[in-house]
């Protein structure tokens, strides 16, 4: 199924000043089926990038204001003493609510609205803006819901109505049912596993971020995971995006240039929301390298996250997953891949992407 995967299969796209440049995938979608380009698949954390990119728009266009509190748009937001904390600092994995506090069901995450809600309702688990800790999913839920509550639209609303839909471009964040049948099915490497960590320890708000408690396996492959379409089929904006690298690309391309007519942010948007923010030890103490965050988009760190040219943004997602622009070579770039690893290769491979790219750019 190509070199770099022993099965599933990937797509890769890169456009520049504003055009398509690079378009190609490979690999089988489904045992037996091969990739086309109507092929989508889940890009886990990459739908940060995508929602970050939402909410610098409804910045640039007055509709969030960095500053504020976020209980001036999510009154209820205000509870449990959180009434100070800044549209900055949650955008900045700085909000202390990287896990719920209680435990959440599978009914209480499929019905759209009770995670959101318990996450507003709690204390934070950290001082805000002292610290940072990723927030994995919770991201998401807070976002999404501030989208909601600046703009009237649910977070894939608003990207239907002003960024694919306009664009031209595949990416869903909550798949429609007629469009199941174009995903490809995950495949895992075998390495996502358990640390069965301690209660209350470090790892165990690290795990609780990620899987609710269980909720979602550790393995996104595992039954109650990623393939699942009550999972696909949701709003889950902190890693449940659906769409192929065609789609990533664009998107990106459009934050950073004239893609279609259309430009989404600002440059000046843009350098503001790329401004480190969280980098170094994080409040879990996770080993480095640590990701390096401005406002919701990670930021070029090698070898975590590599982006070439300057100015570089945007997310990568579990399993190899990858989107980002570089606002000084006017590019997006998009990499999907249906086998998701969960070790050093996933890193490698990116990076061997990352420096042919960069190759072929230093020819031009």
């Amino acid at each position: 199924q190509g070199p770099e995967n022993p099965a599933g299969g990937s797509s890769l796209a890169v456009f520049q000043d504003g055009l398509p440049v690079v378009n190609v995938w490979q690999g089988e979608a489904n045992p037996g089926q091969a990739w086309s380009e109507d092929t989508i698949s889940t890009v886990f954390s990459c739908t940060k990038g995508i929602i970050s990119i939402l909410a610098a728009r409804l910045v640039e266009q007055g509709h969030l204001d960095l500053e504020a509190p976020v209980s001036l748009y999510w009154p209820e937001f205000a509870a449990a003493g959180k009434q100070d904390i800044k549209v900055r600092t949650l955008l900045q994995h700085r909000a202390g609510l990287s896990a719920p506090r209680h435990d959440i069901s599978r009914a209480e995450l499929l019905d759209g609205h009770s995670v959101a809600d318990a996450l507003a309702a709690q204390e934070p688990l950290w001082e805000p803006d002292s610290t940072y800790g990723y927030h994995a999913l919770t991201f998401g839920h807070l976002v999404s819901k501030l989208i909601h509550c600046a703009s009237g639209l649910t977070a894939n609303d608003y990207l239907q109505k002003h960024v694919t839909g306009p664009l031209g471009a595949d990416m869903w964040i909550g798949l429609p049912s007629e469009q199941h049948s174009r995903v490809a099915r995950l495949i895992g490497d075998g390495n996502f596993k358990s640390m069965n960590p301690e209660s209350g320890s470090d790892q165990y708000w690290v795990e609780k971020a990620m899987t609710f408690g269980g909720v979602l396996p550790v393995d996104p492959t595992e039954e109650g995971g990623f393939n699942g379409s009550d999972i696909l089929s949701i709003e889950l904006a902190g890693a449940g995006g659906v769409t192929n690298a065609f789609g990533l690309a664009k998107i990106y391309s459009a934050a950073v240039t004239k893609t279609d007519g259309i430009r989404l942010v600002s440059d000046q948007t843009i350098e503001e929301a790329i401004q480190p923010a969280s980098f170094g030890m994080n409040v879990w103490h996770e080993p480095a390298p640590h990701p390096v965050w401005g406002n919701g988009f990670m930021l070029p760190l090698p070898p975590h996250f590599e982006v070439p040219g300057g100015q570089g943004f945007g997310h990568n997602g579990l399993g190899g997953q990858a989107g980002w622009a570089s606002l000084t070579d006017r590019i997006g770039f998009g990499y999907t891949t249906s086998y998701l690893r969960n070790s050093p290769e996933t890193q490698t491979h990116q990076q061997d992407l990352v420096r042919k790219l960069n190759d072929i750019l230093q020819a031009d």
